[in-house]
């Protein structure tokens, strides 16, 4: 299905929606670089990350048929207080390396947001999750517009020599329902808590203590190319790690696996035992970097750090990143939840 949404005539542009990518589409997110000024980092399987997407739109603006800039939504549902919300996730831009900083983006997303608007069920919010030392990502942000920020943190959980435990083990079909109602009663004073709809059983290990789930985590599998990485330990990193020999076998920059951690299940008292399952998926998945992203008020965050060691390149290479939302016929008292309340960020998130 193509949709039109904007056309000028005299340049030759086109603005129109689609549910599935077509080929230059594909070359347009490839060829995309992402991260932040320090870190910057191109996604090797962008077709496997496209798959993650819920219900995926996608908007093109083209030139004389040329597609120069394309962005990826996804829609969803979100929990906030006791209504289910409609919700769009901004989940990715790319623009042509030839024709960037021409204010593309911009016209394709003021097209974007009213017909996101138009089409959203009451109460409904747009959201992204924009890197805070991105000049384009922060200028994309001010011009689709939001209400509420929330911060939150990436933290590496780094381990050069991970290794299997007999404790952990994937999560078994009759542990399913139980895996999500501890994450529920975990992140009870949390909002956007949608684990009915995010827990992969697939992709979720658990810690077991006499039988029962002690804590436990959802890994999604992240393939970047790394082309810059900030600080004296990416310096090292990326100059020094192809000079000697047999390190590269442990981290290779050009195609480096990065376990994204969600859905963590964390119960307090149980902190060792998470993080033995974090260093259990990374030796399955052949990892040495896993991802955590919490917001900063969470109690969560707070008792992983406090308890936690997450390895050599965790200090140096920490980051944030701000979740921004923008409400659509949202009564105040959802709006103030979302606003005085810790922010759970999804697994089903595409990042």
């Amino acid at each position: 299905m193509t949709e039109v949404l904007w056309r000028d005539p005299a340049k030759g542009r086109l603005i129109t929606c689609h549910r599935t990518p077509s080929g230059q589409m594909l070359d347009l997110l490839r060829g995309a670089v992402w991260g932040s000024r320090d870190t910057k980092y191109q996604i090797l399987n962008i077709e496997a990350k496209l798959q993650r997407l819920r219900d995926p739109l996608y908007f093109v603006l083209s030139e004389h048929g040329e597609e120069l800039c394309v962005f990826v939504l996804d829609h969803c549902r979100k929990p906030v207080g006791r209504s289910e919300c409609d919700a769009y996730h901004f989940a990715m831009a790319a623009t042509v390396r030839h024709r960037r900083n021409q204010g593309l983006a911009g016209i394709l997303i003021d097209q974007i947001r009213p017909y996101c608007e138009a089409r959203l069920g009451k109460p409904g919010l747009g959201f992204a999750y924009v890197e805070s030392t991105t000049e384009f990502s922060l200028r994309l942000s001010d011009r689709v517009g939001h209400s509420i920020e929330a911060d939150i943190a990436l933290l590496l959980f780094t381990r050069f020599f991970p290794h299997e435990d007999a404790r952990v083990g994937r999560i078994g079909r009759e542990e399913i329902d139980g895996f999500r109602a501890a994450l529920k009663d975990l992140y009870a004073d949390h909002e956007l808590v949608d684990v009915d709809a995010s827990v992969n059983p697939d992709e979720c290990f658990v810690y077991r203590r006499a039988g029962n789930v002690a804590a436990g985590v959802q890994a999604e599998v992240l393939r970047w190319s790394v082309e810059s990485m900030p600080g004296f330990a990416g310096k090292l990193l990326l100059e020094g790690l192809p000079l000697v020999p047999g390190l590269k076998r442990v981290i290779d920059l050009r195609d480096l696996r990065i376990l994204r951690f969600g859905n963590l299940l964390v119960p307090e008292g149980s902190e060792a035992e998470f993080f033995t399952v974090l260093s259990a998926c990374l030796a399955r998945h052949e990892a040495r970097i896993g991802l955590i992203m919490l917001d900063e008020r969470s109690p969560v965050l707070a008792r992983l750090r406090r308890h936690g060691r997450f390895g050599l390149l965790s200090r140096g290479l920490n980051g944030s990143v701000k979740l921004c939302l923008d409400t659509v016929g949202m009564e105040p008292d959802l709006a103030a939840r979302l606003a005085n309340h810790p922010l759970h960020v999804s697994a089903a998130d595409v990042f």
